[in-house]
């Protein structure tokens, strides 16, 4: 039996107590010795602008030496060694799995390219916190393929949900009856008022870095060649002087292309006025039956459908998608039951395609969320020091630090259950998803899944089961073997 370890480096994540694995290393003696975790990020240790490094993290024992990095992030400038603040996290909770690193931030070919190289490398577990706004919201795009492939495979996934609450609008395209000729274009604008009037502006508060995107009920060229989009649909973003601020951006030309506008906001102001139009014309196709966008960093401040923005691959049917719970707002920490955060994406948008392009006969509803881990919980370099704890080191917030805190519980579990081979991935979700304590909600909701993980529970619910002999003998086939004295007593894993 290993010997638990309750401390690791400089400063441990507060999910070891949220979450009770502190109580099952010691209960079961494990730290996920022999089980190896795959982690996506945007890099681990190319960042110009972090505060240590990675030799300074395994220096002080909050990394273990030795982490493979298959491929490190692409851009010194804008890395923020993200993934590296993930391992350590892991490293927290399960600190004697092996891990290894491969960036997301190289298009999505690349992502699900490194998807499957981590799984080559050995990944039993494999976790992301990337939401790619471009990816298909309606279809499984090439990165929720891939993990489908390694989950088939026996590899368990985890993703983060995203941080967007319920920002979204959605709806069918509504026709106002308005035309209005802009940039060599005529559109017929969308009409965002459900009632007898009609209302072609929708009011949001956005700030630069904040993303918007705009998809409909179309398949995507680039997963399903051949089977693209029907419908031109542009997107304008007037601000407050009522001058457009995306130029150039939201406004491509769909027709048997991707059906998606996305794009940043790059100006200062924070309140804008939204135009979603269809262009006319000859080819400019069908009304969309179904709209939809998602606002990262911005609120709608009218007509908000409050609709759910976990989408893309953290919505494929192998992944399991993780909520976010501050650490402070956790049972262990007087709150009962706990608190799902403000921010945490909720599940439940449909799959309408298969990924030859085909509308399916009868929409698939993927259940996701699935779990919630917490986060808000120490490291020592990413993000900032709060006040609901006494020390001084920087606190990781977001999906993206609950998902690779799901992901550690998993190698725990593995380890207990007998190894990389003892469970599926079905498994591994199912005896969380069981032993998970609820938040508000009886049973399985798209806010919170099944609610907050308990690793001392869900570690307890794969330990394989035991036989007890109590006599002096025991048959086996025709003869019968004697125990020895002071043995009479003999556990035996099934």
């Amino acid at each position: 039996m290993n010997q638990p370890t309750t401390k690791v480096g400089l400063t441990t994540s507060q999910a070891n107590k949220a979450m009770k694995s502190d109580e099952a290393r010691k209960k079961f003696g494990v730290d996920g010795t022999g089980i190896t975790i795959g982690v996506l990020s945007d890099s681990y240790n190319t960042s110009l602008t972090a505060r240590n490094n990675a030799s300074d993290d395994i220096a002080s024992g909050d990394l273990p030496a030795g982490i493979k990095v298959l491929k490190d992030g692409i851009s010194p400038s804008t890395d923020i060694d993200e993934g590296r603040a993930m391992l350590q996290l892991i490293h927290d909770i399960a600190p004697g799995a092996d891990l290894v690193f491969h960036t997301a931030f190289d298009g999505k070919k690349d992502f699900a390219k490194g998807i499957r190289a981590l799984a080559a490398a050995g990944a039993d577990i494999i976790v992301d916190d990337v939401l790619d706004f471009t990816e298909p919201m309606f279809q499984d795009g090439p990165v929720a393929q891939a993990v489908d492939e390694v989950v088939a495979n026996g590899v368990a996934y985890f993703s983060s949900a995203g941080n967007n609450a319920r920002q979204s609008y959605e709806s069918a395209f509504n026709p106002s009856g308005i035309t209005q000729p802009l940039f060599g274009k005529t559109y017929e604008w969308h009409d965002f008022d459900p009632g007898a009037g009609v209302d072609f502006y929708q009011a949001i508060t956005a700030s630069t870095g904040s993303r918007l995107s705009l998809q409909w009920d179309q398949p995507f060229n680039s997963v399903s060649d051949g089977r693209g989009s029907a419908s031109d649909l542009d997107i304008f973003v007037y601000d407050a002087n009522n001058e457009i601020v995306n130029k150039g951006k939201g406004t491509d030309s769909n027709i048997g292309g991707d059906p998606i506008e996305a794009f940043p906001f790059s100006s200062s102001g924070s309140s804008f006025n939204i135009l979603i139009g269809k262009a006319i014309g000859k080819d400019s196709g069908p009304n969309p039956g179904l709209m939809k966008y998602v606002a990262k960093g911005a609120t709608i401040n009218e007509y908000n459908t409050d609709s759910p923005t976990s989408f893309g691959h953290s919505n494929a049917a192998g992944a399991s998608s993780v909520g976010a719970a501050y650490y402070f707002r956790t049972p262990e920490y007087g709150v009962n039951p706990p608190r799902l955060n403000s921010y945490s994406s909720p599940g439940g948008i449909d799959i309408l395609f298969d990924t030859a392009g085909n509308r399916l006969a009868t929409p698939e509803s993927r259940q996701n969320v699935d779990i919630v881990a917490p986060d808000g919980t120490n490291n020592t370099f990413f993000g900032d020091d709060i006040p609901n704890d006494t020390d001084s080191y920087p606190n990781f917030f977001g999906t993206s630090a609950a998902a690779p805190h799901a992901a550690a519980v998993a190698a725990l579990m593995l380890e207990a259950a007998g190894g990389p081979d003892s469970l599926t991935p079905s498994e591994i979700y199912s005896a969380m998803e069981k032993t998970a304590i609820d938040m508000g909600t009886s049973g399985y909701d798209v806010d919170s899944g099944y609610g907050l993980i308990d690793a001392n529970a869900a570690v307890a619910a794969v330990i394989p089961p035991t036989i007890e002999f109590s006599q002096a003998t025991y048959s086996v086939g025709e003869g019968c073997i004697p125990l020895s004295q002071g043995r009479s007593i003999r556990r035996v894993h099934l």
